[in-house]
């Protein structure tokens, strides 16, 4: 990311940004609400282009993206098979299940409608799917806001190790 500004309708909420990723970083973004976190999250995932400046990505980079609001995208009338098999379309029946599974959706709730779901059985769904395609780049936007404890032990055993690095 060289110089690049990111915002909504023309204009800049962040701007200046420059930075590179690489494959080792393990990076948390503290800060009070109203800085620009969830947008500078959505500008790596690419739900928002820069204004200005560049951003470039490998075009083998594959992403994960778990946003504090993503659960009203989620089909309401639609259980969680239905969503991870729309996701994984050449998967067969059992990796889809074995997916969900992965996160604590057993075969009773993974039928089960997703409004009838808890908010943590929703978190994992959308964890679940974020993580559906083994992405070298997970990003979090204020996963724990409705995590509960099944899925905060799923999101720590799916995901790599740390490595410790100073800088």
């Amino acid at each position: 990311m060289s110089r690049a500004s990111v915002g909504y309708d023309g204009r800049p909420i962040l701007s200046g940004l420059s930075l590179r990723l690489d494959m080792e970083d393990r990076i948390a973004l503290l800060g009070a609400n109203g800085n620009g976190k969830s947008t500078l999250v959505k500008l790596l995932a690419g739900r928002l282009e820069p204004i200005s400046g560049t951003v470039e990505r490998n075009p083998r980079l594959k992403v994960g993206y778990f946003a504090q609001h993503q659960a009203e995208e989620l089909r309401l009338d639609e259980n969680a098979i239905d969503h991870m098999s729309r996701a994984l379309p050449k998967a067969t029946p059992p990796a889809v299940r074995a997916q969900l599974a992965r996160f604590g959706l057993d075969v009773d709730r993974a039928e089960t409608p997703v409004r009838d779901l808890s908010g943590g059985e929703k978190a994992r769904l959308l964890l679940a799917l974020a993580t559906r395609d083994a992405p070298q780049l997970l990003l979090l936007d204020e996963p724990t806001n409705h995590l509960d404890l099944d899925a905060r032990d799923a999101l720590i055993r799916h995901s790599p190790p740390l490595k410790a690095r100073s800088y």
